[in-house]
């Protein structure tokens, strides 16, 4: 028994390298060199932060537990329950903001949690949290014709034609998913769901009608400054059935911004004037569309949606140019 244990402790890898006990990662865990690495904060709760690596892939999506950790802000010591301690950020929240995170551990979960964290720097500059103004405009289009999502297991978030990066995407959809009690929450696209063969009668020689039996896709479609091709285009071509007209506007919607200007997009400059008649360089407008898709006779759409950024890189509330079902 001996000879066998000691015969296994001197064992080669395929590169010729031997292995030794203290050599192989904890299950569950990747160990790294100490790094500082730049995130994205897209969620913040009481002991953690949701982040999402700065255009970082799909899989680089993180929590931070918070609990035993000292944080500074911009170098300086921040206690986040000091009264006044979030006035450097908009609406009172980390959410948007990039933090600096030097940490030698991956537990290997979905979201990865950093550990063995030896420094949290939160930087006041680059804040944007246009993953927050989505999360309400998907929150939006669930609560909408409420019964398309009521009975769902799965849903699938697709964002890969706005800003955000992969990790981004990722994240939001994560998050989405998990206000829901959704635990089986994707970022595929139509075309993906039925390559994948989510959706039912979806074969050009099937005569029937494409749906998603246990799923919800939901798809926000920014115009980037060019000529929108708009959801009547897209629903008919992805559901075989045309919307209704454009002419149902919502009135009373929650967002009161004013629209943006023609030809105008997302990464379009949109000069604003200050109180001193200055223009300010750092406002700037997103148009967009967004959808929920059940089957092609059942969807809501959002058209021609406009928000705005402020000069911190908050964005507000967004308009509803008209809404449309199929």
């Amino acid at each position: 028994m001996c000879l066998c244990l000691l015969a296994g402790c001197g064992r080669t890898d395929s590169t010729g390298n031997t292995c030794r006990a203290e050599d192989e990662p904890t299950v569950g865990a990747e160990k790294a060199e100490p790094i500082g690495e730049s995130f994205r904060i897209i969620q913040e709760k009481p002991d953690w932060l949701l982040l999402a690596k700065e255009e970082g892939g799909s899989a680089e999506v993180y929590t931070l537990s918070l609990r035993d950790v000292e944080l500074t802000l911009d170098g300086e010591a921040f206690e986040r329950n000091e009264p006044g301690a979030y006035q450097r950020f908009p609406d009172g929240t980390l959410t948007g903001a990039l933090v600096e995170v030097a940490y030698d551990l991956v537990l290997e979960t979905y979201p990865g949690q950093l550990a063995e964290v030896t420094a949290v720097n939160i930087r006041s500059d680059g804040f944007d949290d246009r993953c927050a103004l989505y999360l309400r405009v998907l929150n939006d289009l669930w609560a909408v014709d409420e019964g398309l999502n009521s009975d769902i297991t799965m849903l699938s978030v697709d964002l890969s034609q706005t800003g955000l990066s992969d990790s981004e995407q990722a994240a939001v959809a994560w998050v989405f998913g998990g206000m829901h009690d959704i635990s089986e929450t994707m970022t595929m696209s139509y075309e993906e769901l039925a390559a994948e063969g989510y959706l039912s009668d979806t074969a050009p020689e099937v005569d029937g009608i494409p749906h998603w039996k246990d799923g919800c896709l939901f798809t926000i479609t920014e115009q980037n400054g060019q000529d929108s091709i708009h959801v009547e285009q897209d629903s008919k071509n992805i559901t075989g059935a045309d919307p209704l007209p454009r002419t149902e506007e919502k009135s009373g919607a929650a967002c009161q911004l004013p629209p943006a200007e023609a030809g105008q997009g997302q990464s379009d400059f949109c000069p604003v004037k200050t109180e001193s008649g200055e223009p300010d360089a750092l406002q700037n407008n997103v148009t967009f569309d967004a959808q929920k898709w059940r089957s092609a006779l059942g969807a809501y759409f959002f058209t021609d949606c406009t928000a705005s950024r402020d000069a911190q890189g908050h964005w507000g509330d967004y308009t509803v140019g008209a809404a449309a079902i199929s």
